[in-house]
């Protein structure tokens, strides 16, 4: 079982700037962290929150019960649970879970020159990635999966976007400054270069713009944005990058990541999970390929998705489909994101949502998702790995589905894995 998330993997390149002392940093802007005169809150880990398994592992975990913000306006209610971690062959920052709010009474207002706007910007320090790296090339990929909830205005709906960054660094400080209770010993870095993920090559002047949603990456104003059809997002991208350390052969790596939200409409909400990682050649185990371990943790495959039918009335759909399982792969609903898309439509089940039936042979959803009737289901017989998947959502039109032999695309995800397949819809009724 893989958790669900934004995936977001990076690796270096050159210039050399100094960073201040802090631990994971996790900052909270409005509008965003790069105006002057910005409202910001800032969460950093202390200590006790870093600790190094047995195996290696060295884990930081920093919740984040809700608050408003900022205090003066309270435009928002925030809540979050952020991770670092590194192991021999991985870097990666987690938001899990994340989830914003835009508070009944703020100025937003539907308006394109009036959102409310925000920027989460989190950034890793020596502390939280303490094994170096060897310079060169690193796989690096991208990948955010969530939802939007509440109206969206029309051709004006709620936006996301985001950009991974990352870079090589020194440390100012030894293993145990890490330990200390005394915020003034925190290491302190030198940073080599920060390389944005992006489908252009590391190099600026291509190194610009955001790194998701994929169809418009590297452009600095690119966005998802939501629609009353289409609210929930998942999107990906990979590119292989470099990490630079200045004169040294080897260094450690930084991790830093921006979101960036607008909320339109008072009481509308995005819930945000998201993966920050980087893979490297792990010197102890040289058989593992980076490669494969980037592809295992960004946006995995199902082993098969195969869509059997897809009716289509006037103010409702129904799809069936067989979701093969890799060999090595489990799914959870009860604990995860259940994405589906059909054509534009699209929704997402938030962890929570789904119960467990049959002693885990079944998990079924019944509820309402933006006033609409839902029910959605997974079940198996047996041990197998092949779930029947079945799902039914009314007071929708779905409107542009093209008619046979044209295909309708459909993707389901769970958690990080997901699959897509292309079907010819059934039409009943008048449309």
């Amino acid at each position: 079982m893989r958790s669900s998330r934004i995936i977001l993997s990076l690796m270096t390149a050159a210039l050399m700037a100094p960073i201040s002392a802090h631990a994971l940093q996790i900052k909270f802007c409005m509008p965003d962290c790069a105006t002057e005169g910005a409202s910001t809150f800032t969460v950093s880990s202390a200590p006790g929150q870093t600790i190094t398994d047995l195996t290696g592992v060295t884990t930081t975990t920093v919740p984040i019960p809700a608050f408003t913000f900022p205090l003066d306006t309270a435009t928002f209610t925030i809540s979050a649970t952020v991770t670092s971690q590194q192991s021999g062959t991985l870097q990666k920052i987690s938001y899990n879970p994340t989830t914003v709010i835009a508070n009944a009474g703020t100025l937003c207002n539907g308006s394109a020159t009036n959102p409310c706007r925000l920027e989460i910007m989190t950034t890793s320090d020596p502390c939280d990635f303490p094994a170096a790296k060897p310079i060169g090339g690193y796989p690096a990929g991208v990948y955010m999966m969530g939802s939007f909830a509440g109206t969206q205005v029309v051709n004006n709906g709620d936006t996301i976007s985001m950009t991974g960054e990352a870079s090589g660094a020194t440390s100012s400080g030894t293993a145990a400054a890490c330990t200390s209770s005394d915020p003034t010993l925190r290491p302190t870095s030198l940073i080599f270069g920060t390389d944005v993920i992006n489908n252009t090559p590391a190099a600026d002047p291509g190194n610009i713009g955001v790194s998701l949603p994929s169809s418009c990456t590297g452009v600095t104003t690119c966005k998802f944005m939501a629609t009353t059809l289409r609210k929930a997002f998942s999107t990906q991208i990979s590119e292989t990058v470099q990490q630079t350390c200045g004169e040294s052969s080897s260094c450690l790596t930084r991790l830093r990541t921006h979101v960036n939200i607008e909320l339109k409409t008072p009481g509308n909400r995005v819930s945000l999970p998201l993966d920050h990682i980087t893979t490297n050649i792990d010197p102890e185990n040289l058989e593992i390929n980076p490669t494969e371990q980037l592809v295992q943790k960004l946006a995995p495959q199902f082993g098969a998705l195969d869509v059997n039918q897809l009716s289509i009335f006037p103010n409702d759909f129904s799809v069936t489909a067989n979701v093969t399982l890799a060999a090595s792969d489990s799914i959870d609903p009860t604990t995860e994101e259940v994405f589906l898309r059909v054509g534009d439509f699209s929704i997402t089940v938030l962890p929570g949502g789904f119960k467990r039936l049959a002693n885990g042979r079944m998990y079924k959803f019944t509820g309402k998702i933006d006033d609409r009737e839902v029910v959605l289901s997974f079940a198996r017989e047996g041990n197998t790995n092949v779930w029947k998947f079945i799902g039914d959502v009314h007071q929708v039109q779905l409107t542009g589905v093209p008619h046979p032999p044209l295909q309708v695309p459909v993707s389901i995800g769970v958690g990080s894995d997901i699959g897509s397949d292309l079907v010819a819809a059934r039409f009943y009724g008048k449309q």
